[in-house]
């Protein structure tokens, strides 16, 4: 409360039950802004009202209601603190101290890499990948589902095309040859993939070009992480290197 506000209420305390005439002259506040006063304190339970012979009268709420006050305005703030500490990497991703990017945010845990993923399917052009879907499908479960619905949804629901160098293991050509989500409504055309050898260099990494953003999920047990990158320059030497290794790559 106001300094106005604790000296109505503590009146009230005083005085019992009473009009806001004699609320206001025990305060030494006006009739006009005791009415004000008292209507704040009505909304927020510290004070109650009720008629008699056509006269409003007003009594203090028990005090044991201001410690119930401040406790759930402890809880309000902790869900603040909560819900800003969850969007605190994108507040540091959008603040540049500088004048030139790149721009980095980084995600922590199951939900950072879904996260990453989910800002693939904002694309406006080709995805260009390289992934590991051993590295997925030997992930948590809930990874392991992320991946099966974030293929239907870039299929399905954005129709983002997708170049793709997969390490070459039975799992990955289990789901890409077999499960794969697009196979059954023939949109091959928003899937083209080749092969990397798995003796080259097993990672487990899923990195992504877009949109003069690079993206990279790490799949590991034990660094379970998202990071988008925003910058042009970043993104091209990106593509130059797919397109290297494309042209090395094993075809399907």
């Amino acid at each position: 409360m106001n300094e106005k506000e604790i000296s109505v209420y503590l009146a009230l305390l005083e005085l019992g039950s009473q009009p806001a005439s004699v609320i206001g002259k025990k305060s030494g506040i006006n009739r006009s802004s005791t009415y004000l006063i008292l209507d704040s304190l009505i909304k927020r339970g510290f004070v109650n009202q009720y008629m008699r012979a056509d006269v409003k009268y007003f009594t203090a709420a028990d005090p044991q209601i201001l410690v119930k006050f401040v406790k759930k305005q402890e809880f309000k703030l902790k869900e603040v603190r909560r819900s800003l500490t969850g969007i605190l990497p994108d507040l540091y991703g959008l603040a540049n101290p500088l004048s030139v990017k790149p721009k980095v945010r980084f995600y922590e845990g199951e939900k950072g890499v879904v996260r990453v993923m989910e800002d693939t399917l904002t694309s406006t052009e080709t995805i260009q990948s390289w992934d590991s879907l051993d590295a997925w499908f030997n992930s948590t479960e809930m990874l392991r589902n992320y991946l099966v619905e974030y293929g239907k949804l870039r299929v399905e629901k954005h129709k983002i095309p997708l170049r793709a160098l997969f390490i070459d293991c039975p799992v990955a050509r289990k789901y890409i040859v077999k499960d794969y989500p697009a196979k059954k409504k023939k949109v091959d055309a928003l899937l083209d993939f080749k092969w990397i050898p798995k003796e080259i260099s097993p990672f487990n990494i899923g990195l992504n070009i877009y949109n003069d953003k690079v993206t990279l999920v790490s799949l590991a047990k034990d660094e379970l992480l998202g990071v988008i990158i925003e910058s042009h320059e970043i993104y091209k030497i990106h593509k130059a290197m797919f397109e290297l290794a494309w042209k090395a790559a094993r075809k399907k």
